[in-house]
């Protein structure tokens, strides 16, 4: 028996039963709310010269890259019995750029505690070489590597690499926070220990541009999590580059600059994009228990900017921009925690976290809440999310309290904490779970919509933002699930990959996997896109614990290699609309692509614009 729920649709137009034996019996008119008995002698053989055999977007790759992550496991909720997934499984992270100055695109995967970083070295013949970032045994390892990357610190010509530490194995200000910058020497990296400010933040995020357009790279860096004090709210940081004849030399300028990012939130991504269109780089940012942030670069010093959204509160994981209606602005894709989940968070009936070390114990305590009903027919109201057993692990206070489960369950949360322990608590709430499009509507205004369905079905993490079937307008591709999350509800694995073929009127409609041929079905987080030696659009998909996936378009494309200083370009087509692409150190989660344009077929001309505003047409 198949069972299918169908909401309020009274009738279905058509049912179509395809057989084992390729026989096909269609229904029509289909009225709901009842049992249906199929036969195989209704149904008719199709002829096969009437299937149409397209090929799918993309083919998989198994042959020239074989890396699987590896990593060993943590129980984070050893350490906070309440939390809501890990913070332990987020990696690897990948990069792409050309290390070794041959004109071909490299891969960089981030390696975890106890285990190296590697790069897979792009040959002539299309295969790739594996490359250890570092020498020496995998144990003499001690960081867990986040964001990942490759960037021309010294203005020396070459590629250099930044890797930000993170993790919640260690206490916090551990020495193994503190990030990383190898400088690239002739395709071999050297770890450079005074290019950084000392910050013994756990991290996760870094991205950089030019934001004070002086001629060299910047940084902006952010902490996913404090360790044992989920979810207390961790910093940013920017991180000017100051580096002079060649001595690399960043300085910590958040004080000066963007005082508004210190405590700012548990940051998951982060954007520079120019999203009020005044040539400045502004910063955007998406994290848990947050809104979409928009920091506005004034000459220099970023502002908040109220934007009309600021209070969908979310569990976002992911950004990634682009000019998906065609109208000369930068739009974004959010990537947030999906539907899936009985965490069904509105603005009448949010998820909140209370949290604070309220027994004096010396241990932060934090109780997750959502609205469940308080009988099978009463009215909703906020429980714990977590059961009487799991709360008593974190706070012993409970088990007298409440003597049995009956008086447990039946107690809202408003009963579980008097007013003396509410006084110092942190409170923070979520409303809006859905992976969701940004429309930019006037550099300060911006409109949120809830994507296709399908996107709902399990966090998305990985995205790229691009015309992948060449049709002029941008697609996105999607990868997500997370395999960390509190044993109680069971790991979020519904997502097998997605790509959302983008109508370049800002809407998008999901493609059948047949169509897309892409399939990212593990824990997969970060994703890249790159061009191999014979001109083919490949991507890179990391999965945690899992093996890397490259798809491989069928589609041919005509790439543009960009330079170091190059910030977007603008795209005038032959019907008269025009689109803006920037080109992101750094997109999405982990995640940072080749810098390469794909030139729309359909275009008149293109012009690309540096960060200090030179420009020079290609056509």
């Amino acid at each position: 028996i198949a069972h299918f729920g169908l909401g309020n649709t009274p009738v279905i137009e058509e049912v179509k039963i395809t057989w084992q034996d390729g026989k096909v019996q269609i229904l029509t008119n289909v009225k709901v709310n009842q049992l249906l008995t199929v036969d195989i002698k209704n149904a008719t053989q199709i002829k096969l010269d009437k299937i149409p055999l397209n090929l799918p977007l993309f083919e998989e790759d198994t042959t020239i890259i074989h890396f699987t992550h590896q990593e060993k496991d943590f129980i984070d909720f050893n350490v906070q019995k309440l939390l809501p997934h890990k913070f332990s499984q987020y990696g690897p992270a990948v990069s792409v750029g050309d290390i070794n100055q041959d004109g071909l695109d490299d891969i960089f995967f981030g390696g975890s505690r106890n285990f190296k970083g590697v790069f897979f070295v792009q040959k002539l013949d299309g295969n790739f070489e594996k490359q250890d970032l570092i020498q020496g045994k995998d144990d003499d390892k001690i960081e867990e590597d986040a964001g990942t990357l490759l960037f021309d610190a010294d203005q020396d010509g070459d590629l250099d690499l930044y890797i930000a530490s993170s993790g919640y194995e260690q206490k916090e200000n551990s020495y193994c926070y503190q990030d990383r910058l190898y400088e690239n020497d002739k395709g071999k990296f050297v770890l450079n220990p005074n290019a950084l400010p000392k910050n013994l933040t756990s991290k996760h995020t870094a991205k950089a541009t030019d934001f004070d357009k002086d001629g060299d790279l910047d940084l902006f860096v952010a902490g996913r999590v404090i360790p044992e004090k989920y979810p207390m709210p961790g910093s940013g940081f920017i991180f000017q580059n100051n580096s002079i004849n060649g001595k690399i030399q960043f300085t910590d300028i958040t004080d000066k600059t963007a005082p508004q990012l210190k405590n700012i939130g548990l940051v998951s991504d982060a954007l520079w994009s120019d999203f009020d269109n005044d040539g400045n780089i502004d910063l955007i940012l998406a994290g848990e228990w947050m809104s979409v942030t928009f920091l506005r670069n004034e000459k220099g010093t970023f502002k908040l900017q109220q934007t009309g959204i600021q209070t969908q509160i979310g569990w976002w994981n992911s950004l990634v921009s682009g000019d998906f209606d065609n109208d000369g602005d930068t739009d974004y894709i959010a990537g947030n925690l999906g539907l899936n989940t009985i965490n069904r968070a509105s603005e009448a009936e949010p998820i909140h976290i209370y949290a604070g070390d309220f027994n004096k114990d010396g241990n932060y305590d934090a109780f997750p809440t959502a609205y469940f009903k308080e009988t099978q027919a009463g009215k909703k109201q906020e429980f714990p999310f977590f059961g009487r057993d799991d709360m008593i692990k974190q706070m012993l206070t409970f088990r007298k309290k409440f003597i049995d489960y009956k008086t447990f369950a039946s107690s809202p949360f408003n009963q579980m904490l008097d007013a003396e322990e509410m006084k110092e608590a942190l409170i923070l709430k979520a409303n809006y779970l859905q992976t969701s499009y940004i429309e930019n509507i006037d550099g300060k205004n911006f409109k949120i919509s809830s994507l296709p369905i399908e996107t709902q079905f399990a966090p998305i993490f990985g995205m790229l933002g691009d015309d992948v079937d060449g049709d002029g307008n941008l697609d996105v591709l999607m990868v997500g699930n997370d395999f960390g999350c509190e044993v109680g509800q069971g790991r979020m694995d519904a997502l097998n990959g997605l790509w959302l073929k983008g109508d370049g009127k800002g809407g998008f409609i999901i493609k059948r996997l047949e169509e897309s041929g892409f399939l990212v079905a593990e824990d997969a987080k970060a994703l890249a896109k790159m061009v191999d030696v014979k001109g083919n659009y490949l991507t890179i998909a990391t999965q945690n614990k899992g093996k890397a996936k490259i798809f491989r378009s069928l589609k041919p494309i005509k790439p543009v290699r960009l330079q170091a200083n190059d910030a977007y370009a603008i795209i005038t087509f032959t019907n008269g609309k025009v689109r803006k692409e920037e080109f992101c150190y750094g997109h999405s989660f982990l995640s940072q692509s080749a810098r390469v344009l794909l030139l729309p077929k359909n275009a008149k001309t293109v012009e690309i614009v540096s960060f200090k505003g030179e420009k020079r047409k290609l056509f």
